[in-house]
């Protein structure tokens, strides 16, 4: 009678234990937590790629990526509030479909690394994920190389992942950051923002700060076999037409035809001379006047530090009132700009600071019109 009484607490126990085996596997097999790595795109700011953060909840049915790379460009001031680095970009949400057939369109590809985690870290991701969508906490200060789409979720899998960031071997984030334009067809961007990032973009990042643009965080992951279950690839690239000349033949060739203009006695060589100061006057001033507050004032902190202020700057606006009004004034501040140039050149190997070709060849031109400078003072002044 006793093991008739407790067969049915025993039928019972039982059901209950197979129903939270049920439970527990459909658990482990309801959340799949993916990065996708996308490949860069014909604008400006796609130039470096973008990452997400796929979710697929099987017991919801949903298929939703996360996205840290929006912004608004109907925010007010939108291009100076960048220029400041108090632009606010912001968390959204969407679906698979959507997001896969907005990238297909552009003929951008995507890479996705399907992650092996445990459910505890799924969830609690999956839960931070959420909370980061209300209200004001989907909001963030954009940096280049501290606080972008990839550095949020590379920070957010580090953070509930229970793994060893492994050794990094990038020697500077400038290096990744100038790359990009160049090799998408923008050169004329890369090396503008070459002249805008400072020594602080030239520090070596840290093995966890390493995987800061989506191509280096994908391969951070892959060098972590372990917690990669799968990877896939969306082929979607478009063939591209041939890219543009390097600016280095460019800025060779104005030298050239500056150095030829500037010695030619002709009337239309001397006009074309004089031309050339002019507009070579109010372009290193107004590149100047904008490293002085990325350097200075922004909150980029990239751009911090940054040593080309020594040969474009605003004071050129000076110089070309006086290369009209005052000649011989022109000639003294051609001086001073002529000797902080040619003694930026000469430090240069020395500094925290590295600087391109391209850029050298730039303070070349400048070497060239703090010398015209000079000239007119000096004609001015015998005159």
């Amino acid at each position: 009678m006793r093991k008739l009484c407790l067969l049915p607490l025993l039928l019972l126990f039982g059901l209950f234990t197979s129903n939270q085996i049920i439970a527990q596997d459909s658990t482990k097999a309801a959340l799949q937590i993916s990065i996708l790595t996308c490949a860069p795109g014909e604008d400006v700011y796609t130039a470096w790629g973008h990452t997400a953060i796929r979710i697929i909840d099987s017991s919801k049915q949903t298929d939703v990526v996360y996205n840290f790379g929006t912004f608004d460009f109907n925010t007010p001031n939108f291009l100076a509030e960048f220029v400041k680095g108090n632009l606010n970009y912001f968390l959204s949400a969407d679906y698979f479909q959507n997001f896969i057939a907005e990238y297909q369109y552009y003929g951008r590809s995507i890479k996705e690394q399907v992650l092996v985690l445990s459910d505890t870290e799924k969830i609690k991701w999956q839960n931070a994920l959420q909370k980061n969508l209300e209200g004001i906490n989907r909001y963030y200060l954009y940096n280049f190389i501290t606080d972008n789409c990839t550095t949020r979720v590379k920070d957010g899998f580090y953070q509930f992942a229970t793994t060893q960031v492994p050794p990094s071997n990038i020697k500077s984030f400038r290096t990744h950051v100038v790359e990009a334009p160049y090799q998408q067809g923008i050169p004329w961007i890369g090396l503008g923002i070459d002249i805008l990032l400072g020594a602080v973009s030239d520090q070596a990042p840290s093995p966890l700060q390493a995987g800061f643009l989506p191509d280096l965080f994908f391969d951070q992951l892959a060098a972590q076999p372990a917690y990669i279950a799968t990877t896939q690839n969306y082929d979607f690239n478009r063939t591209t037409g041939s890219k543009p000349t390097d600016p280095i033949y460019y800025i060779v060739g104005l030298i050239l035809v500056y150095l030829f203009v500037g010695k030619w006695n002709a009337r239309w060589a001397v006009l074309s001379a004089k031309f050339l100061d002019v507009i070579l006057l109010f372009i290193f001033g107004l590149g100047g006047l904008l490293l002085v507050y990325m350097s200075l004032f922004s909150k980029h902190t990239a751009c911090h530090d940054n040593f080309n202020i020594a040969w474009i700057h605003p004071l050129y606006w000076i110089a070309l009132v006086f290369y009209f009004m005052k000649p011989v004034w022109a000639g003294y501040l051609g001086r001073i700009f002529f000797i902080a140039t040619f003694g930026l050149i000469v430090v240069s190997y020395l500094l925290p600071q590295s600087f391109s070709i391209s850029v050298y060849q730039l303070m070349g031109l400048s070497l060239v019109l703090n010398y015209r400078l000079i000239k007119r003072g000096s004609d001015a002044k015998f005159n």
